[in-house]
């Protein structure tokens, strides 16, 4: 039986290499989710610009007590969960990496909950729901956030 030269198996080797690279393509971004890296951010706004609608962006962090009112007593609300569920959306803990944390610095967060509807032209809108120690109530949270959709403050 004859061998065959290391070369051949080299080339074969690459060859399958290639192919199964081929085969892998980019997770496509959907608005049925958040994402949580920043490394998603340039494909969400991306993404966002080619369809030429807003998508938000929330800065937040676990040691917030705002911020789990926020996820609690809003995010976590039917009505206000099917108005988002046809946007993109981020949402970016700092305290997970040095990425997270340079976005935010480079977006300008000084305070959590950071709220904010971003369009594609890059005016952006920031929806506060907790005001001099009280909060929105839901109907004008959502009342807020259709406006910041639509564009209006």
């Amino acid at each position: 039986m004859k061998k065959r030269p290391a070369s051949l198996l080299l080339i074969l080797t690459i060859l399958a290499a290639i192919l199964l690279g081929n085969t892998y393509t980019a997770e496509a971004i959907t608005t049925s989710k958040w994402y949580t890296k920043a490394s998603s951010f340039e494909k969400i706004e991306e993404a966002a610009q080619k369809k030429n609608k807003p998508y938000i962006l929330f800065f937040y962090t676990d040691w917030c007590g705002y911020c789990k009112k926020m996820n609690k007593k809003y995010l976590s609300n039917a009505k206000i969960k099917l108005i988002l569920a046809k946007h993109y959306r981020i949402k970016i803990n700092p305290d997970n990496g040095e990425e997270e944390k340079a976005l935010a610095t480079a977006k300008g967060v000084n305070g959590y909950p950071d709220f904010r509807i971003v369009h594609p032209d890059g005016h952006t809108l920031r929806i506060h729901p907790f005001r001099d120690g009280g909060s929105l109530k839901v109907k004008a949270f959502i009342r807020d956030l259709k406006a910041a959709l639509k564009g209006k403050s």
